[in-house]
């Protein structure tokens, strides 16, 4: 027998995630997307589940729970992830510092290796080694392709018993029920809103009162690389340790950010760090930059793409970076430093956004206490 009624709003990594896990656990599942796929920041990224980006203790844990649940539903919808880990490169000696400091804080349960530019030079021969202080490799970081994921996921919830509805824009919540743009009605017993920038149309006054921005992120994808050239691992360069929370507390990291400042002070003026992952078909990801605004110019800045590849030419050798495809990702996030906004405007509506960039890597677990919270009966 079924606990009850969900119904999700949103097909991105966050609403599939609460389905799946929703219907697990003995709910009856509805999921409505507004697009005739999933168009949004969930496959706008980078394709990385990034561990290494959150921070220890209770957010950590639940990135390697999202770790876990993605490997069994990659099994599970048939598509494949690329594990490999991550490396941490250092041209600074205020950024070899950080991630010495980032390594040996009480973490011996964790197997990060700090490696020495000899051993980079051996592992890791994409790496470039002029300047080169040293880097940190993290184990657990992996690589996965978000469009057909997303698409072999929804497959999967279909396969489930969830029931899912693209192409249907959601346009008023009521009490016990939804309304999409052709008057059709979708009761439920828990609503979970995760519609991304979107969701400012179905309660403005609670987002508008949450501390958060419109954050536009410019990106881009290179052709296949030649036969042979692997990067081995995704890689990442000073600039990323100023970015993601987890490095926040190092005591080195105030330092590098004031010598970044000094010395790229365009770089960070548009939020650029860079991360490079190589997919399946030999092409890398490359980006990105963070701009803050209401609303966004419609155009692709030439300017801002060549400051992340500028970047990316400071710690990494490609061989063919021709650039085969460009776009913009938006997104909501916290100007107060949370990774997981979630609010609650009425009884039984849950809405989740603002997740730092972080969205792969912590909706699993975020589906996991969400499902949790609604306990056994319905409300």
């Amino acid at each position: 027998m079924s606990k009850g009624h969900v119904v999700i709003v949103g097909a991105g990594i966050i609403g599939q995630a609460h389905a799946l896990t929703a219907q697990e656990a003995g709910w009856t599942v509805t999921l409505l997307e507004r697009d005739g796929r999933p168009l949004g920041a969930s496959v706008r990224n980078f394709g990385t589940l990034w561990p290494i980006g959150c921070t220890f203790g209770p957010e950590r844990e639940q990135a390697l729970f999202g770790l876990g649940r993605w490997q069994e539903v990659a099994a599970a919808a048939g598509f494949t992830l690329r594990p490999g880990g991550s490396l941490s490169l250092a041209h600074r000696a205020e950024a070899w510092a950080v991630l010495q400091e980032f390594a040996t804080q009480n973490r011996s349960d964790v197997e990060f290796e700090l490696l020495e530019p000899a051993a980079i030079a051996r592992r890791f021969p994409a790496a470039r080694l002029p300047g080169l202080q040293g880097a940190l490799f993290s184990p657990a970081e992996t690589v996965v392709h978000s469009p057909s994921a997303l698409t072999a996921l929804a497959a999967l919830l279909q396969a489930r018993g969830v029931v899912v509805h693209f192409g249907t824009p959601v346009v008023k919540v009521y009490d016990n029920a939804v309304e999409t743009s052709t008057g059709q009605r979708f009761s439920f017993d828990h609503l979970l809103i995760a519609a991304g920038d979107e969701m400012r149309l179905l309660f403005p006054e609670e987002l508008a009162a949450a501390h958060l921005s419109r954050c536009r992120l410019q990106m881009m994808r290179t052709v296949p690389q030649p036969a042979g050239f692997d990067l081995g691992t995704i890689m990442v360069s000073d600039l990323t340790l100023c970015h993601y929370p987890a490095f926040r507390d190092c005591p080195s990291t105030a330092k590098l950010r004031a010598r970044l400042t000094a010395e790229l002070p365009q770089h960070l003026a548009w939020g650029v760090h860079v991360i490079a992952a190589q997919h399946p078909d030999g092409s890398l990801v490359l980006g990105d930059s963070h701009e803050y605004a209401d609303d966004f110019a419609p155009d692709s800045r030439a300017d801002v793409e060549e400051l992340i590849l500028d970047a990316l030419r400071q710690f990494v050798s490609v061989p063919d970076l021709r650039v085969a495809a460009r776009w913009h990702g938006t997104y909501l996030k916290s100007t107060v430093g949370q990774t997981q906004v979630i609010l609650q405007p009425r009884p039984r509506v849950t809405m989740v956004t603002a997740m730092g960039g972080l969205g792969m890597t912590l909706s699993w677990g975020l589906a996991r206490q969400t499902v949790q919270s609604w306990g056994t009966t319905t409300a």
